[in-house]
């Protein structure tokens, strides 16, 4: 059973008594129930004011009983905002403040409403009266929740928008488009329920609704996919412009991050437009939130090594790349018998993750190898065949 029928109940079942009996008919449009709804709210505002005009000592209680707690209210109000300005401030995006957004949109008119039921709660208003009261303060409530969801839902995108570091033209287009789609949805739903509440029969709109919106996603699904594609990018923020990211087979710098499409400048210069849903479908590695960078390289040495000296390798690598300065050394050790050299694997990591300043460490460290080993004695190897001709050291004897 909805709000209209409870509230109403008592009416309804007057008119019934006296109206003549006729066919059950549906609920009425919205027109017709706004209408009705308007002539009853001035019957109730008649009666209230010829009851208050009276002089009843009941009737001016209830007047003074709903000017009070709407003072009160107002005074609550004040004080409440009074406490929040000697909190702790932060930004306009701070808890703080969005506390104080939400009190001073806690409108006069809904402290009225508020004080009528509460009246009508403990005195008892004229049937009419108590009925319109009813009805508006569903209204009133409903206008009032509204606002402080819209508040709530858009101080929180704001919020994330603000701090972001992305593109400022970017985030403030998404920015505009989320408020958008929250305040239609907000609205929206506040209005039916408006509708619903006034005893309009909403089924039929719902259906309306539905269907349409239904047809309109199925038109404009590929724009609606990227379109929430980029509102998950902004608030979600898997990159940001200025980030080298890399997705599938290809690499580069984030450029701009549009509505539908973000462009990229690969490795090799061009620059790459790719649709939002289609970028987010790769498995993307974001280089620039690197804290460093791990670097892998096998070298070799001759199998003429002294086993002595082949076991000490990891120990002299490990003190020649640690005195390689921005390089963290992580491991070295022999990987395996090479066709031609005893190989070693060697793992570092670049503590600037960038990739030239990378490269260049890794130059670095190659080069420090290159010099430390000979040091020691240890020789480079490289491919070399011995041929062995069978006969030929007997003809020599």
């Amino acid at each position: 059973m909805s709000i209209w029928h409870w509230i109403n109940g008592p009416v309804l079942q007057r008119a019934q008594e006296t109206a003549p009996q006729e066919t059950p008919s549906s609920a009425p449009d919205p027109i017709e129930a706004i209408t009705e709804t308007t002539a009853q709210a001035t019957e109730a505002a008649t009666e209230f004011v010829d009851w208050i005009g009276s002089g009843e000592l009941e009737a001016l209680i209830a007047l003074g009983l709903v000017v009070t707690i709407t003072l009160a209210q107002l005074c609550a109000r004040w004080a409440i905002l009074k406490g929040i300005v000697r909190l702790p401030q932060g930004d306009e995006f701070s808890f703080t403040a969005l506390l104080q957004r939400v009190v001073k949109s806690f409108h006069t008119y809904f402290m009225i409403m508020i004080a009528f039921a509460l009246t009508d709660a403990m005195l008892g208003l004229p049937q009419a009266v108590s009925v319109i009261v009813k009805i508006f303060f569903v209204l009133a409530a409903i206008l009032q929740i509204a606002e402080w969801v819209q508040e709530f839902a858009v101080s929180f995108i704001r919020r994330n928008v603000a701090r972001s570091s992305g593109d400022a033209r970017a985030l403030a287009s998404a920015f505009n488009i989320i408020k958008w789609f929250i305040s239609v949805a907000v609205w929206s739903v506040a209005l039916l329920l408006i509708l619903d509440n006034v005893g309009a029969d909403v089924t039929a709109l719902l259906a309306g609704l539905g269907i349409g919106g239904i047809a309109i996603g199925i038109a404009a699904q590929g724009i609606f996919r990227d379109l929430f594609s980029s509102l998950s990018i902004v608030i979600d923020k898997p990159f940001q412009v200025g980030d080298t990211v890399r997705y599938g087979d290809s690499w580069g710098i984030i450029e701009d991050i549009g509505l539908k499409t973000t462009r990229i400048r690969s490795k090799s210069g061009e620059q790459m437009i790719i649709s939002n849903t289609n970028l987010l479908d790769y498995e993307i590695h974001n280089m620039q939130r690197m804290s460093r960078r791990r670097i892998e390289t096998v070298f070799g040495v001759i199998y003429q090594t002294n086993p002595e000296l082949a076991d000490r390798v990891p120990e002299i690598v490990a003190e020649i790349v640690k005195d390689v300065p921005a390089v963290d050394f992580d491991y070295c050790g022999m990987a395996a018998f090479g066709p031609s050299s005893l190989d070693y694997e060697l793992v570092f990591y670049s503590l600037q993750p960038d990739f030239n300043r990378s490269m260049a460490a890794r130059s670095r460290v190659l080069l420090a190898l290159f010099r430390g080993l000979q040091e020691h004695g240890l020789e480079f190897a490289y491919p070399t065949q011995t041929l062995f001709i069978e006969g030929m050291a007997e003809k020599s004897a």
